[in-house]
């Protein structure tokens, strides 16, 4: 596999949390307000995970001297302010269910790049972990 194909599935998977509802969410906080801060502690926290999976990807793009494609936030997302989250979680569930799909196209195209693939490894677990806590509040 050449260091273009890593560096682009790198990329991929960079885009796709740089951009994503769940960062969106946190940038512009056009949320109704409601009575419990639950959701929005919780919305933060997801956020927070996915910074942190964004930082350790820009680092490995970085130390490989790499150049670093961030996403850009789809401009369908400016429609969804003041919205309730309620209204919210059936887009932010369909955003995580695609970015993890993306992380696991990049993991396959890293497979012989032991850092890469573990790197993704953990972003998926992170992700997959963010869709089942918005599964359990989308229940509650």
């Amino acid at each position: 596999m050449s260091n273009a194909n890593t560096t682009a599935a790198l990329n991929d998977a960079l885009a796709a949390l740089t951009s994503s509802l769940v960062q969106y969410s946190g940038e512009c906080g056009p949320w109704t307000q409601s009575d419990d801060d639950t959701e929005s502690a919780a919305l933060e926290l997801f956020r927070r995970r996915q910074q942190l999976q964004v930082a350790r990807l820009i680092e490995l793009l970085g130390d490989r001297g790499a150049t670093v494609e961030l996403g850009r936030f789809p401009t369908e997302y400016t429609d969804l302010h003041f919205v309730s989250l309620e209204s919210l979680y059936p887009r932010l569930i369909a955003n995580q269910q695609a970015i993890i799909e993306t992380l696991k196209n990049s993991a396959a195209t890293c497979r012989e790049d032991a850092t890469a693939d573990g790197l993704l490894a953990d972003a998926i677990a992170e992700e997959e972990r963010t869709l089942e806590d918005l599964g359990t509040l989308t229940a509650d």
